[in-house]
């Protein structure tokens, strides 16, 4: 192979190693990380094009070889042809580039430079190291009171850790918690990192709970419960049922003491909790623990804000990353994104926009299935592929609740998943000596 070729692999593999390491905290990298990869794949596709052509592992992800790639171009196309009437043409303009295009094509790479065990591993090592991190820094601000890189200070007792909101950091650890559970189980007969990953899957579940984030919970518990399913193993849905319950009981009273807003108690403190065996999280006997839990913390006025906007602009929507220009040109009083992923798509690109993303989750769930069908007679391949596909059905959870479409470092994580889970195909063909998606 042309050692400018190999050079440029590399490069790639190593900027995108970077940008996992600083996914949770800093933009301006991740950035750097990005332009990175793009010089090099820039480099290796038209600089040494015959070359290129020619490595079975550099074709990677045959982009319209299922219906996903169809799904993603014709929604680009929608945003190009409805930029003109967005409310904020500029940004739209910005964010088709800098977020929609941006997001494809880290997908793209992965699939395309993440072609080897070796290489899955090493994404691994450094999303695990990344986490690892992101729980002392959670820690110390639970301790300390402020995080100890962006010194973000704890949100009326809730942990933020390196994101802004606790339930940003909420869909972060929901996302990640199958990944590592499936490392635990994937790599159970290396003892030491057997421990070490456990370790880490057991402070990321308390730093879960410390976010005081309702939607991630129920997030969290469906993927586990989902794993548990894929996994088919009786001995693992027991031990998922029964941290589950734990884990519910125990926070369930932390968040009631933690979140008046839930309770509407009269202090800052929360209600004064007597948990006892039949009232096990110790509520008042004039208090409904469904209404507690599943109030909707004002959510109805977002919820009704975008329905209102959908009316205005059913077919097409108000134009894409368009919604909060859009609020303001109505003269909304408030200026917050839906809180729903549905309703969010749909404000923006439409009607014709959420069937198109509809077109894209069906898209996705069948290309997903097709690949951990085609690696389950590789174990370790297999568990992997369900952590991430368990990981995406929690980010897809937590986004019927919240706003992680919003957020830059939480859709590149989506699409890391994405991309990890469709490499496992090549890996596969690669290491039984086969030339993929010939």
């Amino acid at each position: 192979m042309n050692k400018s070729l190999i050079i440029c692999d590399r490069l790639i593999y190593g900027a995108l190693l970077a940008m996992i390491f600083f996914l949770p905290y800093s933009f301006a990298l991740i950035a750097v990380c990005q332009a990175t990869m793009t010089i090099a794949w820039v480099s290796k596709r038209f600089l040494f094009g015959k070359e290129f052509s020619r490595q079975g592992c550099a074709q990677g992800f045959n982009f319209f070889s299922n219906s996903m790639g169809w799904a993603l171009m014709a929604l680009g196309l929608l945003i190009v042809l409805t930029m003109p009437f967005s409310h904020d043409p500029a940004l739209t303009f910005k964010k088709l580039f800098t977020r929609y295009l941006q997001q494809i094509f880290l997908m793209y790479l992965v699939t395309e430079t993440v072609h080897s065990r070796k290489r899955l591993y090493g994404v691994l090592a450094v999303l695990l190291l990344t986490f690892f991190l992101v729980t002392v820094d959670i820690m110390i601000q639970c301790m300390s009171g402020h995080s100890f890189v962006h010194h973000n200070p704890l949100t009326n007792g809730r942990v933020t850790g390196p994101m802004n909101e606790p339930n940003d950091l909420g869909t972060l650890l929901a996302t990640v918690l199958p990944v590592v559970l499936a490392s635990i189980i994937a790599f159970r007969k290396k003892k030491p990192l057997l421990v070490v990953i456990s370790l880490l899957f057991l402070f990321l579940v308390v730093a879960l709970g410390l976010t005081d984030s309702r939607g991630a919970w129920l997030a969290f518990a469906v993927s586990m419960m989902a794993l548990s399913v894929c996994l088919k193993r009786l001995k693992i849905t027991v031990l998922i049922v029964l941290m589950l319950g734990v884990l519910f009981w125990g926070y369930g009273m932390y968040c009631l003491d933690t979140r008046p807003d839930m309770s509407n108690a009269p202090t800052n403190h929360g209600l004064v909790l007597h948990p006892s065996l039949f009232n096990p999280l110790g509520l008042p006997a004039s208090y409904n623990i469904s209404n507690l839990f599943f109030n909707t913390s004002n959510r109805e006025l977002y919820w009704d804000t975008a329905v209102n906007v959908i009316k205005h602009y059913p077919w097409f929507g108000c134009g894409y990353n368009a919604y909060v220009q859009t609020l303001r040109d109505l003269h909304v009083n408030h200026e917050e994104y839906p809180h729903n992923s549905l309703l969010h798509i749909t404000a923006e690109l439409g009607i014709v926009g959420l069937l198109l993303y509809l077109w894209l989750f069906v898209a996705l769930c069948l290309q997903g299935w097709r690949v951990l069908r085609a690696v389950s007679c590789e174990r370790e391949l297999y568990v992997l592929g369900c952590g991430a596909s368990c990981g995406i059905l929690a980010w897809m959870i937590h986004s019927l609740l919240d706003t992680p479409w919003s957020s830059l470092q939480l859709s590149l994580l989506l699409w890391l998943l994405i991309g990890i889970l469709m490499s496992l195909g090549f890996v596969l063909q690669n290491q039984k000596g086969d030339r993929p998606c010939q």
